[in-house]
């Protein structure tokens, strides 16, 4: 084929949105494609950590996002059987390597809406709403995608290289037919939000993450729409409980009251039901195509890595197909991706989101006081609380990904 003068992207969320700004502002025309007519103000990823803050200022974003999000340079862990406070981490202990010593509570759709405002001014960035991407294709010169309006009606569009970015079921990477392995968790993950103040009333930071064998959960707090703000709260629902009973106001009064004793009812502002995965393609790159944030991996929530990753994953590719662009061997940089992002998919995001639920979640109590004492440990130590936050920032991460050749 003789492709178009473009990169194509399938999927405007927050990873296709900011690879497409990275893309644009080094003068290389982008083609964006979105099945959605609008960015969805849903309750999705909403935490950046400061290593993902020092990326989008690269873009020129964090003018428009400061003001957007909360600074949240403090998260804690919490034991519900023993009622306490175990420990809290502050990124400023090392604020000597981070230019944002803080994680910015901000909800992912308003992250979208910054990049979009910022590329929507560049002559080379076009964004093509209502088009879902259904079909793919390469060959040596370039690809071509199928995408399809809501009507049913299709048409094809052509590009150098193609980034999928297209969420958890992605077409691109089934039109590939790249593997997913993992698993799905037996339970499932409830969303809420509520207006109650859970700093003010007990002393809540705005990421916390509490311990307990059966009704572990993670509460957040986001900016909202509101100047007081939201509070979120995680909790897992168990096979042998029906949807209906879970989404009702009674249980998930039952699970805030467990966080925090209160009457009257809190006010419930949404709920969301879903499953949660822990997958990774056996490939991030094939051919002129490579695949970024969900498209890619998938983990469950807690840590806030997927978007983070997510976007990790879109800068690093946007820096390889640039090179690719001005003559480089797209093969061997789009294969240098593989090797620099898929293992950090499975070291650090499976790795350290998987341990996370497992710490919460422990049911046997010695092993469990053993986990929560040893972050008590690390947190006391100079040189272990260092590295622990190295690691949980994604610095850490960020850099191995950088020294793999």
């Amino acid at each position: 084929m003789t492709p178009d003068d473009c990169i194509l992207i399938a999927g405007a969320g927050p990873v296709g949105m900011t690879t497409a700004l990275a893309l644009a502002k080094a003068g290389i025309p982008v083609k964006l494609f979105d099945s959605l007519d609008h960015i969805p103000a849903d309750h999705r990823a909403s935490t950046l950590h400061p290593s993902s803050l020092m990326m989008v200022e690269d873009l020129g974003m964090m003018e428009k996002l400061l003001p957007r999000g909360i600074e949240s340079p403090m998260f804690q862990f919490r034991d519900r059987v023993s009622d306490r406070i175990v420990v809290e981490f502050d990124y400023r202990d090392i604020a000597d390597e981070l230019t944002y010593p803080y994680a910015l509570q901000v909800e992912q759709h308003k992250t979208i809406e910054v990049a979009w405002e910022i590329a929507r001014e560049i002559d080379c960035f076009e964004l093509i709403r209502e088009r879902e991407v259904i079909g793919v294709i390469q060959d040596d010169d370039g690809v071509k995608i199928t995408v399809q309006a809501p009507d049913g009606s299709t048409e094809t569009h052509t590009g150098r290289y193609l980034v999928g970015a297209d969420g958890g079921r992605s077409i691109v990477r089934k039109a590939l037919d790249i593997d997913f392995p993992g698993f799905t968790w037996e339970e499932r993950f409830i969303i809420v939000s509520t207006y109650y103040d859970f700093e003010e009333a007990a002393g809540y930071r705005y990421r916390n993450y509490v311990a307990h064998p059966e009704r572990w959960c993670a509460m957040i707090k986001v900016p909202g729409d509101e100047s007081e703000g939201v509070w979120r709260a995680l909790f897992p629902a168990f096979g042998n409980d029906p949807d209906e009973e879970v989404l009702s106001d009674e249980w998930i009064q039952a699970r805030f009251a467990e966080c925090y004793p209160y009457d009257p009812p809190y006010d419930l502002l949404h709920r969301n039901l879903y499953s949660v995965h822990q997958r990774v393609a056996a490939t991030f790159a094939k051919g002129r195509v490579a695949l970024a944030g969900d498209a890619a991996h998938v983990n469950n929530p807690l840590g806030g890595m997927g978007m983070n990753s997510g976007i990790h994953d879109g800068l690093n590719v946007a820096k390889k197909l640039e090179a690719a662009w001005h003559g480089g061997d797209h093969e061997a940089l789009l294969a240098r991706y593989d090797r620099q992002r898929r293992p950090m998919a499975e070291k650090y995001v499976q790795a350290q989101s998987i341990n996370n639920k497992r710490m919460l979640q422990e049911t046997d109590p010695k092993i469990r006081e053993e986990r929560l004492n040893e972050l008590q440990q690390t947190r006391n130590d100079p040189d272990s609380n260092r590295a622990y936050l190295r690691r949980s920032s994604l610095v850490q991460m960020v850099e191995e990904a950088d020294s793999i050749q």
